[in-house]
């Protein structure tokens, strides 16, 4: 008969009870009286800490939400679109003549890896009906991505005409209003809109630059979009209380000036004037003014002739 030995099984006993108190160490469980307390009890899995939301009371279904046009707005952008199925937006600004559709070229639209430079400019010299017209119509860049907020590019540009420098003259003429500090304070917004989103920028520089300046690329990385920024703010007139964050998007605006009256055509069509301005953020309420100060260390164009 096979022999027993009592001491093999009492240390097999003892070893298999040191094992299930460690493994019970392990879990972090431990048998706790029944308070009697109706208290759910924590079943998260083992090592996994209990969530605990930071911010209970924040509101996050507004954060980047379309405004769908509606009103004398999307009037607009109906009979414009019936006229011409390339309009893909509305610019405006208070108190000035500037009150038109904004344009795209089909043509741009993904269909050329390197679309055609007249197709570029298409409407530079040509009106809503497409047919010649002198002081053509405002339209953007076409590298730009358009639709809702969700889906512009960072950078949004619009090009237009602006003949002279004269505040009372045409199409982005009217731009020239924002030489004066007073007027640009009691005027800190820009609308432009899609059919998918009606949008409202702040402004936050007003700037004459040179054409060395690379600000027509729609989707830079952070780094360089910051770069940008502060370049745009280094140029503008007015230091301009408003604050932009690589997670802002930018409308900006760039048409001629005529710094020298046409004395000097090479320096002329080598400096632009630009109005840039963020999309009001989430939350972001429109005021009547903005605080703004004439910038005494204003960066100046830079020539390289």
């Amino acid at each position: 008969m096979k022999q027993v030995h009592a001491p093999n099984r009492l240390i097999a006993l003892l070893l298999a009870v040191t094992m299930l108190l460690s493994a019970a160490a392990c879990t972090g469980h431990e048998d706790s009286p029944d308070t009697g307390s109706s208290t759910p009890q924590d079943t998260s899995p083992a090592g996994v800490p209990v969530f605990v939301n930071p911010l209970p009371d924040a509101d996050l279904s507004a954060i980047a939400e379309p405004k769908k046009p509606e009103g004398d707005l999307l009037e607009k952008l109906n009979t414009a679109y019936n006229q011409n199925n390339e309009v893909v937006g509305w610019l405006s600004v208070t108190d000035t003549t500037m009150d038109d559709p904004v344009m795209f070229c089909e043509n741009d639209i993904n269909t050329q890896t390197d679309p055609d430079p007249e197709n570029r400019n298409f409407y530079q010299r040509r009106d809503i009906n497409k047919q010649y017209d002198w002081y053509g119509s405002y339209w953007v860049d076409y590298e730009c991505k358009l639709g809702d907020r969700n889906e512009l590019s960072r950078n949004t540009i619009i090009y237009g005409h602006s003949m002279d420098d004269d505040p009372e003259g045409l199409k982005m003429s009217q731009l020239k209003k924002y030489n004066d500090i007073e007027w640009a304070k009691k005027h800190p917004y820009i609308y432009f809109s899609t059919a998918e989103d009606e949008m409202v920028w702040k402004v936050f520089s007003v700037a004459t630059v040179d054409t060395n300046l690379a600000y027509n690329h729609p989707d830079l990385s952070d780094a360089d979009f910051m770069k940008l920024i502060a370049e745009l703010k280094d140029r503008s007139a007015y230091d301009i209380d408003v604050d932009v964050k690589s997670t802002d998007k930018i409308l900006l605006i760039s048409t001629c000036t005529y710094p020298t009256n046409y004395t000097n055509v090479q320096l002329d069509e080598s400096t632009k004037y630009l109005i840039v301005a963020r999309l009001l953020r989430p939350g972001e309420e429109e005021t009547a003014t903005a605080e703004m100060t004439v910038n005494e260390d204003v960066k100046k164009p830079q020539y390289n002739f």
